[in-house]
């Protein structure tokens, strides 16, 4: 072979060899991953839930309704209302790429038996601006049990 098809084919394995180190080094595509700090709740306490951001992309969250509660009867999610919203439902919060939202949730007037969290977000929104759902993640099933 000649110097220039080596050249050529070297080349092409060079390219090759940083697009398979390029794909490699950018986290993939993920999800938005919701955790309860238990999985199992007296009537009462407060639960602890973590969003972690995983995807390429910020999600922001509702003024009014950052979180749905689902709960679990005859084998199918049925969400149910917890609050009215007596105000515009904006945009409140959001969430970059990798970084994490916390917060706490009184179980005080939560029915008892096994139930998840609903989170709706909008992605790439700004503050203020209406709230759109354009994804809805959930939590891992957690159980409130009746109160001491």
């Amino acid at each position: 072979m000649k110097k220039k098809e080596l050249l050529i084919i070297g080349t092409g394995i060079l390219a090759l060899a940083v697009i398979v180190l390029i794909a490699f080094l950018l986290p993939p595509e993920g999800q938005v991953n919701v955790i309860t700090d238990k999985s199992e709740y007296e009537a009462g306490s407060a639960l602890k839930v973590k969003i972690k951001n995983n995807l390429r992309k910020s999600i922001c969250f509702s003024s009014c309704y950052p979180y749905y509660l689902e709960k679990n009867k005859e084998a199918e999610w049925k969400e149910y209302s917890y609050a009215n919203c007596l105000t515009a439902n904006l945009v409140e919060k959001c969430v970059n790429p990798g970084e994490v939202k916390a917060f706490k949730l009184n179980l005080s007037l939560m029915d008892k038996g096994p139930h998840r969290l609903a989170i709706p977000v909008c992605v790439e929104c700004n503050i203020n601006e209406t709230f759109r759902e354009a994804e809805r993640f959930y939590s891992n099933e957690f159980m409130i049990n009746q109160g001491r």
